[in-house]
């Protein structure tokens, strides 16, 4: 197995999964303030906040 010399290699990875996150929980809130079905509207925000809760764990 072979390491990156790269010394932020873990950095920019970390730093790529919490914008990606950050994108994917504006993302679901948006769709929730959009969809007209209020059972949808739910499912979307409590994804949103799943994994907005999930991310919060995640950052250092």
């Amino acid at each position: 197995m072979e390491h990156s010399t790269h010394p932020t290699t873990g950095t920019d990875a970390r730093a790529e999964r919490l914008a990606r996150n950050d994108w994917l929980i504006t993302e679901l809130s948006r769709l929730a303030a959009t969809v007209d079905d209020p059972h949808e509207q739910t499912r979307y925000r409590r994804a949103a906040d799943s994994l907005a809760r999930y991310a919060l764990a995640m950052r250092p």
